[in-house]
């Protein structure tokens, strides 16, 4: 699903998150703060490297089931590889019994690379402060450097253009050595600048604009989503590694990972705790000693560029600025109540909130979309996702029943309004859309679902039959196929521990992205579109969603004990 997609992946495939923000006073907090999390990284793939992550084990729908674990030891030192056809990956091989791995990280700063050696299979690890002296040493360096070529817009292009400009790259020994730096590396850490305070600050269709002189959420998910394009910190990064922590100096921070290895439940729980780890330990004041004393600077990743790769690269940086021009983002706290009201009302919040996205859409639109919900399949070995399809028949009579207008009646001198439909009647269909969703959201985690299957059964198809000369089975080419494959809502719940979101784009040119996260008396709401389309607007999905939400209160509340 991932590794076919030829277009660029940052926006649409790539998820950004936004952690709580910091207060950075000087240089050293940013690069103290870092090296924390660094160390924290370090600390975790130790026991990946031991194999001793504790298993776990389903809550709920049959809970005691084993869940596979197989995301969790590919996060750190995974990079997706492009190619012409279909992308590869690389998974870091774990150390033999009682060796020591070589561990290093990328670190760009000002589109500069940098390689930190971290641990050596001679030495160990770097303290803490051997790392920070390490980060101050970038953060110092980066801004003397005129000009640095931007190599890491080249990862934002089209894959199979990206694919070929890697290949001619790795003519040249040096720039071979690089790629395989940024490959093996246990994660990026991207050292940005803050975005302007009106990024992207068109005047919404129909909803609110961004808050004035100052960077508010909307403007930090544009950042961990896709940095700004390439005037801004789109070139302080590597899209195709798996875990981009980034860093602000103004105190944004957050994460962008490519997808293809792990969902973004094993990748929340280990930035959650490799924030908890940084946060946890007071900031120190005191200035490491120079590097320089007993360990050599790091590493500035020199190229060879031909003209043909600065082209390359400027056609890289047009493409993505277009789609970063054209990616409108709503980051929306909806604060009438949170998973407390639902779970009182006797419901799953996930249903609750999938219903809630349904009702927004129809009274835009006047109907349902097919609607995708991720499920984690991890029951099963190597499971990933299965789609939860939420725009069943049940919702459709339910949202259609909440959104019949009130007629007015003239009795005597008095107008009196009234639904069409009653209370009862919407509470009768209520039931049934929450009986609907909940079995289809079970039936997905059980391995009961239909998406992945059909999947199989389509490579399968296509594995048996790679000519033409045979064709696909008809259910994969038939209008409905491809009809019910056209997800115009893509949307996910993403739980955190921490008061951190995260976001992405649509996966349509007419679509809405939606990430949510509840929290117990309120709710965040990523959502995006496209600018370009002419018919969706995050803003007025945000306003629609505003109201579906509390009208489903309004009925809940109004219902007998």
């Amino acid at each position: 699903m991932y590794l076919n997609y030829r277009e660029p992946i940052p926006i649409n495939s790539n998820p950004g998150m936004v952690m709580p923000p910091r207060k950075f006073t000087t240089i050293l907090d940013v690069a103290r703060f870092t090296a924390r999390l660094v160390d924290a990284a370090l600390a975790h793939k130790d026991i990946l490297n031991h194999r001793a992550l504790p298993a776990e084990r389903a809550t709920s729908r049959e809970p005691g089931q084993p869940l596979c674990m197989t995301q969790y030891y590919k996060i750190l030192g995974a990079c997706r590889i492009p190619g012409k056809v279909r992308d590869s990956q690389y998974t870091a091989t774990p150390p033999k019994n009682g060796e020591q791995a070589a561990e290093h990280v990328i670190v760009i700063c000002r589109s500069q690379l940098y390689c930190v050696p971290v641990q050596a299979g001679d030495r160990g690890r770097l303290t803490e402060d051997e790392i920070c002296a390490q980060l101050l040493y970038v953060l110092d360096d980066a801004p003397c450097l005129s000009n640095p070529p931007p190599v890491g817009l080249l990862t934002g292009w089209k894959r199979a253009l990206w694919a070929e400009a890697r290949a001619d790259l790795m003519k040249e020994e040096r720039n071979r050595r690089n790629l395989d730096l940024i490959t093996k590396s246990l994660l990026i850490v991207c050292l940005d600048e803050g975005l302007p305070n009106n990024f992207n600050c068109r005047l919404p269709r129909g909803g609110r604009g961004h808050a004035a002189g100052m960077r508010d959420e909307t403007n930090l998910a544009h950042q961990m989503i896709h940095g700004g394009g390439s005037t801004h910190n789109s070139a302080n990064r590597w899209f195709d590694k798996t875990m981009q922590l980034i860093i602000s100096g103004d105190g944004a921070c957050g994460l962008c990972y490519e997808h293809s290895t792990a969902e973004g439940v094993a990748v929340i729980q280990l930035v959650e705790k490799l924030w908890r780890h940084a946060e946890s330990l007071p900031m120190s004041s005191e200035v490491p000693a120079a590097c320089g004393s007993h360990l050599p600077p790091p590493e500035r990743l020199e190229w060879v560029l031909e003209p043909a790769d600065h082209k390359r690269i400027e056609d890289a940086a047009s493409l993505l600025d277009n789609l970063v021009k054209d990616l409108e983002v709503q980051v929306y706290r909806y604060t009438g109540y949170g998973k407390d009201f639902i779970k009182a009302c006797r419901v799953s919040p996930d249903v609750y909130v999938q219903l809630a996205l349904q009702l927004a859409y129809y009274r835009l639109y006047g109907k349902l979309t097919a609607t995708y919900e991720s499920a984690s399949t991890r029951r099963f070995r190597l499971g990933r996702v299965d789609c939860i399809r939420s725009a069943t028949p049940e919702a459709l009579a339910w949202v259609t029943a909440m959104s019949q207008p009130k007629e007015d009646d003239e009795m005597g001198n008095k107008k009196v309004s009234f639904h069409l439909v009653s209370d009862e009647k919407k509470l009768l269909l209520w039931n049934e859309a929450v009986a609907a969703q909940t079995s289809e959201m079970v039936e997905n985690i059980l391995g009961q679902g239909i998406d992945i299957h059909l999947l199989g059964l389509r490579e399968a198809a296509r594995e048996t039959s790679p000519t033409a000369a045979v064709p696909l089975p008809e259910i994969f080419t038939h209008p409905s196929y491809r009809i019910a494959n056209r997800f115009l809502l893509s949307t996910s719940q993403v739980a955190t521990s921490t008061n951190s979101f995260m976001g992405y784009g649509p996966v349509e040119p007419d679509g809405y992205g939606a990430a949510y996260n509840l929290k117990g008396n309120h709710i965040i709401f990523c959502l995006s579109a496209f600018w370009s389309s002419e018919v969706t607007s995050a803003s007025r999905f945000a306003l629609s969603l505003e109201e579906s939400l509390n009208s489903m209160q309004g009925l809940l509340t109004r219902r007998p004990t």
